[in-house]
């Protein structure tokens, strides 16, 4: 097996002899180092396999392109070691057998094939900042190395579920404190969801953002960030994720907004991701100056939106996905307001200008939930499981447009082996959310601490599950200072007929205690 490398500048080498692979450098950089190749394998002049991404590291060197031969090689110097994209890369060079994969990944000295090259380099910088970056690395490694040592390509299995340790911490000052999300099958409960909830200022969405940075690798705002852990880690086994996917329609959300170099925004281009780091929401990096070299932000305006809804939908149907969004979409049919739109034809049949002009006339809430489904149609992996984060999903739909969306994406969740942690301050999603799989977030002075819920939180009434999470029954809310000042100077019936009709059993109830105490 012989390589060339096809060098950004210079002359590069060649080679007629077979088979050969050719490493095409890239100019991706990870915190200053450029080790990202692209791979095509020519087994002869009519056959060959285009492997995708791979990065080669060399130990010692702290930043810049990994120094490569300049003539056609057999094997990388012992300083060097590589490892595949995904677990997809190996399996695509290990189905062509013993024969090919053995020297392919002895001469790019891959430390999913050897223990002992992985043990050298392991310790480097460039081994924790570049080969280890994006998500699921870890689990590559691991993956690889046994489909490697296997007879025969394992059949892929549906996980029954695991669990997610992550300890992180959400402010400056404040503690670090770990959450276990449990996505394990119970039976035939629903878990692929996990929902996030608490007061505002606990911390939910920044709790989030560090999930994503952590689980995707992309986000961390130096190598220095990367090495100490700044976002958290997680604890025990790593996740098996190979895409983030997060989806935020708030205007002042944390997540990190790619696109900040020419070569993040050429990949957001031609794929809408950065290496499994999708981006779904209001905000936008924009050139304008901000305050203490700060990056500046903008929001997306309407016809920007129209055309990333549109894009994601020319990806849904070049993936071959068009018939699994139709069914994703079935639940949200059900829901009043969007009978009268005709949405499965408006998916199948009509062409883009169509289609933009019937969006263009959507409510908000119509338009954020057709794009967030349509959006994780095209994006979620369906090799490999996808973690969905999504914050605050409320902010634009009615509570049984809510009910219906979180169905579809359950759905989808199910139909392409994804996982959803939703950060909300809804009682409908707790509703739909059995209480194993609903964390509560607790915030006093600096000190975060993660509790579960007291009661079943799945089809209970919204009330209890509002007294419950945020402790109305204190007589906070304004309501109950109304009915105070009503009761000191009138009788229920007095305030009865002020309102023009009876009260409700509760504020009844209020009335009368208020009175009874005055009696007193």
């Amino acid at each position: 097996m012989r390589f060339v490398v096809e060098f950004r500048s210079g002359k590069s080498p060649t080679t007629n002899r077979y088979p050969h692979a050719v490493l095409v450098q890239d100019n991706w950089d990870d915190y200053g180092y450029k080790t990202t190749f692209q791979v095509t394998l020519h087994l002869s002049a009519d056959e060959s396999y285009d492997l995708g991404n791979i990065k080669i590291i060399q130990t010692g060197r702290s930043s810049g392109y990994t120094e490569m031969p300049k003539r056609a090689f057999r094997e990388l110097p012992e300083s060097h070691a590589s490892l595949g994209a995904d677990l997809d890369y190996y399996e695509t060079i290990y189905k062509l057998g013993r024969g090919v994969f053995e020297p392919y990944l002895r001469g790019l000295r891959d430390v999913a094939f050897d223990d002992e090259i992985k043990a050298g380099v392991e310790d480097s910088e460039a081994y924790q900042v570049s080969l280890l970056r994006f998500s699921g690395a870890k689990r590559t490694i691991a993956d690889a190395a046994r489909l490697l040592r296997a007879d025969a390509l394992p059949a892929r299995r549906r996980s029954a579920g695991f669990k997610v340790k992550f300890k992180t911490r959400v402010a400056r000052n404040s503690n670090a404190f770990t959450i276990e999300f449990d996505f394990q099958r119970r039976g035939r409960l629903p878990n692929r969801i996990n929902a996030l909830i608490g007061y505002n200022g606990t911390g939910k969405t920044r709790l989030l953002s560090n999930l994503a940075i952590v689980a995707s690798g992309f986000g961390y705002g130096s190598k220095k960030d990367v090495l100490e852990d700044t976002a958290g880690r997680f604890v025990g086994n790593a996740p098996p994720f190979k895409t983030v996917v997060v989806v935020s329609y708030s205007a002042f959300d944390t997540f990190v907004i790619p696109g900040g170099t020419e070569e993040e925004k050429e990949r957001l281009q031609d794929s809408g991701e950065i290496f499994g780091y999708v981006y779904c929401g209001l905000r936008e990096r924009s050139d304008d100056d901000a305050p203490d070299d700060e990056q500046a932000y903008r929001l997306r305006t309407p016809s920007e939106i129209e055309a990333e809804f549109l894009a994601a939908l020319k990806r849904v149907r070049e993936a071959d996905r068009l018939e699994n969004l139709l069914e994703v979409l079935k639940p949200l049919l059900r829901d009043p307001s969007f009978q009268r739109i005709g949405l499965t034809q408006l998916y199948a049949n009509r062409d883009e200008e169509d289609l933009a002009e019937l969006f263009r006339g959507l409510s908000s809430g119509h338009k954020v939930v057709l794009k967030i489904v349509t959006e994780l149609t095209a994006h979620i992996s369906g090799s490999e499981p996808t973690l969905v984060l999504i914050d605050e999903p409320e902010t634009h739909l009615h509570p049984p447009l809510l009910a219906a969306f979180l169905k579809s994406v359950r759905d989808c969740l199910e139909a392409f082996d994804g996982y959803a942690i939703i950060a909300t301050h809804s009682p409908v999603v707790l509703q739909e959310t059995p209480a194993k799989y609903v964390h509560v977030l607790r915030r006093l002075a600096d000190q975060n601490r993660v509790v579960s819920p007291s009661v079943e939180t799945f089809a209970e009434n919204i009330g209890v599950i509002t007294q419950e999470v945020f402790n109305l029954g204190d007589g906070s809310t304004d309501w109950h200072e109304t009915l105070r000042a009503l009761a000191r100077r009138n009788t229920l019936e007095e305030i009865e007929e002020a309102f023009g009709r009876k009260l409700g059993f509760a504020a009844r109830s209020y009335v009368l205690s208020i009175r009874d105490e005055m009696e007193e």
